[in-house]
């Protein structure tokens, strides 16, 4: 089941967002966040843009949310996505399960583009765009250093719903109560 992030959620999710800190390159941060400073982050977010739990067998097993892609009005029918999963959960599935949600949310919410970013070499998220419709739509090498070593993304794209003529505002889902 897919759902809305409640503050409940935010002190289990942080431990996963704290093990990718710590342990991949899957973000490009280097040090983990505080409960407050996380807590801070999910709340603004929110003000603005869906943040989901998928919960299977009534456990969490991992988080999405879109964000700003870039924070000037005429990009507010674009987002930015981005897909987390306890570790101990991958390769079960369950990133399938988050991204054709979050896509379907944003889809009604009114987006017109969804863009990802993901560090070059992470292939299982790679794989899990690119089944999902995803375009790869450019590299940027040598951005981010971490671990000793620089690493790059990929730009990967998504349309969700058509560009014509002038677009109705995005809703946020958290705002109407509806999943």
């Amino acid at each position: 089941m897919i759902r809305m992030i409640t503050e409940a959620d935010i002190p289990l999710i942080l431990n996963w967002y704290n093990w990718y800190i710590e342990n991949d390159t899957a973000t490009f941060e280097t040090e983990p966040l505080s409960l407050s400073e996380f807590t801070q982050r999910v709340h603004m977010i929110r003000e603005k843009y869906p943040w989901v739990i998928l919960e299977e067998d009534g456990k969490p097993v991992g988080y999405a949310y879109l964000a700003s892609f870039i924070p000037r009005a005429a990009y507010d029918w674009t987002c930015d996505l981005a897909i987390y999963l306890d570790p101990l959960q991958r390769g079960k599935g369950y990133g399938t399960k988050l991204i054709q949600g979050i896509l379907e949310i944003a889809r009604r919410a009114g987006y017109v583009t969804i863009v990802s970013n993901i560090t070059l070499g992470n292939t299982a998220s790679e794989r899990l765009h690119e089944a999902n419709g995803f375009i790869r739509k450019g590299i940027l090498e040598d951005v981010g250093y971490k671990f000793g070593r620089w690493l790059s993304i990929s730009w990967y794209e998504k349309k969700l719903n058509p560009a014509e003529g002038k677009p109705e505002p995005v809703i946020n889902p958290a705002e109407t109560g509806k999943e």
